[in-house]
């Protein structure tokens, strides 16, 4: 007998197949996403993951905030910078406006004295210039050369050619006790005497010493060099132990930058010359072994000659043999004096001026001369001058002085020991 066919179904079969059907489609159906709970080990890397990139643009955001400030602070520095230097420019600009101002002004203020209605205004400043070291240019900027040769011939002092006659001169013997007593109430102390002096334009001090063998030229080197520079005055007095001093004569003094190392003319330091050196025209004072008073132009063999202990040179002379040099117009300029003399009992006077100040203009030559008479020389000279001149006496000096730096450094003056 021949089997059936394996897809021919029975009815038993047939309900059972339909029923596997319905539970297989039962089955098959799609469930909802449901969104899981964090922390789950399904979500861990894609946790760690969101973690690491929200790092990234933290750090982002933090690096260009950095980057902003600065560059904000850069802004801020050159604004800062570029208002100092507006500020600087401005400063400069004005006081560049400010100097041009003083200058113009300065200048035409002194047009107004060289070629005003006052010629011996004008004079009298261009003196005073003239005798400067560092100003002396001035007055060409105002005057031709003929005109400047004019203003110096009408305004002068006249050279006196005669020679000292030491006979004038007579040294007064050593006081007694009871001229020793009467000195002292005459104001000298240890036979020095100083006094204040005043006049029109002028103010100073005048030091009379009675014994001139106390006087001497103190020098600042036994040889001179330019690039040793010389002594202030208190230095020099302290160097010879002196109790006084006064400046001595000419130096080298380039544009009044001179360090006072080389000193101009004759220049004799207790019986030794010890310069020779320049200052054909300049006039020699000093004196002589026996402690009178020389005054003229003198040559290096000349003052060997003459016995010369100690001198130095500048000029004009004042008084030679008791008459006073002739002067025309102002004579010279104002400012600062220093000037050396001697009486006929040889008391020795020695005389300084202050000037360039408000309280003192200073003095023209014409007035030392008629100073130097009025204390009795009978032989005196014209020191250097300017922010040279000073006196110091007992320790301290009695002047101010021009130069803002104190004392000039000198390579002589004139001490009293």
């Amino acid at each position: 007998m021949q089997e059936r066919p394996n897809d021919v179904q029975t009815p038993e079969k047939k309900k059972t197949s339909t029923a596997k059907k319905s539970s297989a489609a039962a089955t098959s159906v799609k469930k909802p996403n449901v969104k899981k709970p964090a922390g789950k080990k399904s979500d861990g890397k894609k946790t760690a993951g969101t973690k690491k990139k929200t790092g990234h643009k933290t750090s982002g955001k933090k690096s260009a905030r950095l980057r902003a400030e600065q560059k904000a602070k850069k802004l801020r520095s050159r604004k800062r910078w570029r208002l100092v230097g507006r500020i600087v420019g401005r400063v400069a600009l004005f006081a560049f406006v400010l100097v041009v101002a003083v200058v113009v002004g300065l200048y035409l203020v002194l047009d107004v004295f060289f070629h005003g209605p006052s010629q011996t205004a004008g004079d009298n400043m261009a003196m005073s210039l003239f005798e400067t070291s560092a100003a002396k240019f001035v007055p060409s900027l105002y005057y031709s050369d003929e005109e400047i040769a004019e203003l110096k011939e009408r305004n002068k002092t006249v050279e006196i050619k005669e020679e000292t006659d030491t006979n004038l001169i007579v040294i007064a013997p050593p006081v007694t006790e009871e001229e020793a007593v009467q000195q002292e109430n005459d104001g000298f102390v240890d036979g020095i005497k100083v006094e204040e002096i005043k006049g029109a334009t002028y103010h100073g001090w005048m030091m009379t010493v009675l014994d001139p063998s106390r006087v001497m030229l103190g020098v600042s080197a036994d040889w001179f060099d330019d690039n040793v520079g010389g002594l202030r005055i208190e230095k020099l007095a302290e160097k010879y132990n002196a109790v006084a001093a006064i400046n001595g004569g000419s130096f080298n003094d380039g544009g009044g930058q001179g360090n006072g190392g080389m000193p101009n003319g004759v220049t004799v330091t207790q019986g030794k010359v010890c310069n020779s050196h320049g200052g054909a025209d300049l006039i020699t004072v000093g004196f002589d072994q026996n402690n009178v008073l020389i005054v003229g132009k003198m040559t290096k063999k000349q003052a060997e000659e003459r016995g010369i202990r100690d001198a130095c040179s500048f000029g004009p002379a004042l008084v030679v043999n008791g008459v006073g040099a002739e002067t025309k117009g102002t004579s010279s300029g104002l400012n600062p004096r220093t000037a050396i003399g001697q009486r006929a009992d040889g008391a020795v006077l020695m005389l300084v001026i202050d000037g360039r100040q408000v309280n003192s203009l200073g003095a023209n030559i014409a007035d030392l001369v008629e100073i130097m008479l009025s204390y009795g020389a009978v032989n005196a000279c014209n020191l250097d001058g300017g922010s040279s001149s000073n006196i110091y006496y007992n320790g301290e000096m009695l002047n101010d002085g021009v130069a803002i730096t104190g004392a000039r450094r000198i390579p002589t003056a004139f001490v009293v020991r």
